[in-house]
């Protein structure tokens, strides 16, 4: 993929909610300068990232906030009046936290009607990303997670949500992909840290990517980074956790 294509594939995620305010302002406007596919906020950040928006009216990128972001471990009347906030501020999307709790409890009852609820509060004006936190799922877990999307009317399915907890292979996504990817729309997440494999995702059947690191991924500059160590961040050149 050439540098364009890369950032119109990325989508900056809720990295920023621990971020000081001129850096999430840097980034909104930075994603919007690029047209990054899509900026997605916290719920604190939307009039923000609505207020920059209006800098760039001719943008293509899409705004969005997390809703029970990321282990879905909110009420469901939570999640609803979330997702209602979401509508009522014109926003294109959010990231659903499904409720991965009660998925690993193999109570499948309370994952779709808490889903489900979401999905009709909604209805239809805008697009949902559930956080299906697949680096945690077996395949049979995997193909019945899919199986229910599908028969929710979801069509698109984002991988995980980062955040540390495992990283996405290419071979998640190919299987993803191979089984599904006729009707959900798959978007990575979880430390996609290389141009390499965001390419060889791509190839396998990925349409976007939440990234961190989406400036080095895409184009080659330095991105904001947090060190857990020093409880400092900043711009600079990218090391890895595990180095």
């Amino acid at each position: 993929m050439y540098d364009k294509e890369m950032y119109e594939r990325a989508c900056l995620s809720p990295f920023l909610d621990f971020c000081p305010n001129d850096i999430i302002e840097k980034e909104i406007r930075d994603g919007f300068r690029h047209n990054v596919r899509s900026i997605i906020v916290g719920a604190y950040q939307v009039p923000l990232l609505k207020k920059i928006k209006e800098e760039f009216p001719d943008t293509q990128t899409r705004i969005g906030m997390t809703c029970s972001y990321p282990f879905g471990g909110m009420t469901t009347e939570t999640k609803v009046r979330q997702a209602l906030y979401a509508c009522e501020m014109g926003l294109d999307e959010i990231d659903v936290g499904i409720n991965i709790s009660a998925l690993l409890s193999d109570d499948w009852d309370t994952v779709e009607k808490d889903l489900k609820a979401v999905i009709d509060a909604v209805d239809g004006r805008l697009n949902i990303a559930p956080v299906s936190w697949l680096v945690k799922l077996n395949l049979a877990q995997i193909d019945r997670l899919c199986e229910l999307y599908i028969r929710l009317g979801l069509k698109t399915l984002k991988t995980s949500a980062g955040l540390h907890f495992g990283s996405m292979k290419v071979e998640h996504v190919d299987y993803v992909y191979k089984h599904f990817g006729d009707k959900l729309s798959i978007e990575v997440a979880g430390r996609c840290r290389t141009r390499e494999t965001a390419e060889a995702m791509r190839e396998a059947g990925a349409e976007y990517f939440h990234m961190s690191q989406w400036r080095r991924i895409c184009g080659g500059e330095q991105d904001y980074a947090f060190n857990y160590l020093t409880k400092e961040g900043g711009y600079q050149a990218y090391r890895d956790r595990d180095k």
